[in-house]
């Protein structure tokens, strides 16, 4: 390593990740840092690429070079040197250094953590399995396209969004896909059991057997090592599911070995405050390594809104800070639109409007409570969730469109 960059650093900003809060804190401070240079440390040693498209590019829908956005260019001209492959095995916050698995060491004046999170594999017999695979990372998806191209009967486990786009993924890859899911409502983090039940028939018609309500208790091999599939439990009733692919989407574990051993506050996440700033000074954490008032993070739309903060104060406004607030839940699959936002489960003195259409495929599902939007739920029609979405965190009473709310917003403005 050079004596410039192991030297002390003379208002250098570090970055431990280059994933997509890693990039996008570049992209929001854009050309108007006021850094001499940034340093980008990647132990991936692949381009940044766009963790929001890896379901489109195992559904064959688009190309990998479609989703990485960032070419050398585009970092130079923002100061930015990506080091790569550079991974980082201890961070000095004493001396604001890190250092290398060579040895090597770099200083810092500012430094982000931005290390992400791994998938989290149910703790099975047999999980260790060569045909057994996350979902989570480009690593993950190349390896499922290898698989995938000599196996013919996969399952998925989790029912939650990466679960169901992987499934939807792997059907149009042509194989035989299972979707398992642990709870009897299928999405039941976003969904009502009248949703799941329309969003169960959607993924039918594409060819998909949905299983709810079901555990695995065991990965199940050969005597020679072959995958065979899967042990399940269904109410106290065992069986086996045969397959030659295995996906687990249950759920992440961040990745904060480095924040523990250089003695930074750990718990599910590395702790931040209202500033993004860990239990270390001019240490900070975004995205899913990092824990916010006990919440960690697996979705993208509040990972934006610490970018933003972050990258406000770290050009010197520290007025700006984070907070919690609800955001509009997206399922990603092509033809099945489904958005959620906030509650969705109808408390005693809560008004419910709902509008089914099992023969269109489409649900609406919006809650009230002392006149103002609390939750939306829109399945097959999501024309209007936006707008729905506006009227829930504005917290302005709808009172005078509550008659015509489900009709959407063309309807309620042509009333007005």
């Amino acid at each position: 390593m050079t004596e410039q960059l192991s030297s002390p650093a003379s208002n250098r900003l570090l970055i431990i990740g280059s994933g997509l809060a890693a990039n996008r804190l570049l992209e929001e401070l854009d050309f108007q840092h006021p850094f001499s240079e940034i340093l980008l440390l990647d132990d991936e040693g692949v381009a940044h690429y766009n963790r929001i498209m890896l379901s489109p590019l195992l559904a064959g829908e688009v190309s990998l070079d479609t989703i990485t956005p960032h070419d050398d260019h585009w970092y130079r001209a923002r100061r930015v040197r990506r080091l790569s492959p550079w991974p980082v095995s201890r961070i000095d916050t004493q001396q604001q250094r890190v250092y290398a698995e060579n040895g090597d060491a770099l200083c810092y004046d500012q430094l982000v953590i931005a290390t992400g999170s791994r998938s989290a594999l149910p703790a099975l017999p047999g999980i260790d399995h060569p045909a057994v695979y996350g979902f989570r990372s480009l690593r993950d998806v190349d390896a499922l396209l290898r698989a995938g191209e000599n196996a013919k009967r996969a399952i998925v486990v989790g029912g939650g969004l990466l679960g169901i786009e992987a499934a939807v993924g792997l059907r149009q890859r042509g194989l035989s896909v299972t979707l398992l899911h642990r709870n009897p409502v299928l999405m039941n983090r976003q969904l009502d059991s009248e949703a799941a039940a329309l969003l169960c028939d959607a993924l039918a018609q594409r060819g998909i057997e949905v299983m709810t309500g079901v555990s695995p208790t065991a990965v199940l091999h050969s005597a020679s090592g072959e995958l065979r599939g899967l042990a399940l439990n269904r109410q106290g009733v065992m069986r086996e599911l045969n397959a030659d692919l295995l996906v687990f989407a249950t759920g992440i574990h961040a990745n904060t070995e480095l924040a523990q051993q250089a003695g930074l506050t750990v718990n599910r996440g590395i702790v931040v405050d209202t500033a993004l700033q860990s239990s270390a000074e001019r240490v900070f954490a975004i995205g899913e390594c990092c824990e916010f008032d006990g919440n960690s993070y697996g979705l993208v739309a509040p990972i934006w809104d610490q970018v933003r903060v972050l990258a406000a104060q770290l050009r010197g406004d520290h007025a700006a800070r984070y907070s919690e607030r609800q955001h509009l839940t997206k399922l990603k699959v092509s033809g099945l639109d489904v958005h959620s936002m906030g509650q969705f489960i109808a408390e005693p003195g809560d008004d419910c409007l709902c509008l089914s259409d099992p023969a269109r495929g489409v649900y609406k599902k919006l809650l009230l409570r002392n006149s103002r939007l609390i939750g939306l739920l829109c399945l097959g029609d999501i024309r209007d969730s936006l707008w729905y979405a506006e009227l829930l965190e504005s917290g302005q009473s709808v009172a005078p469109l509550r008659q015509q709310l489900l009709f959407g917003r063309a309807y309620c403005d042509g009333i007005a």
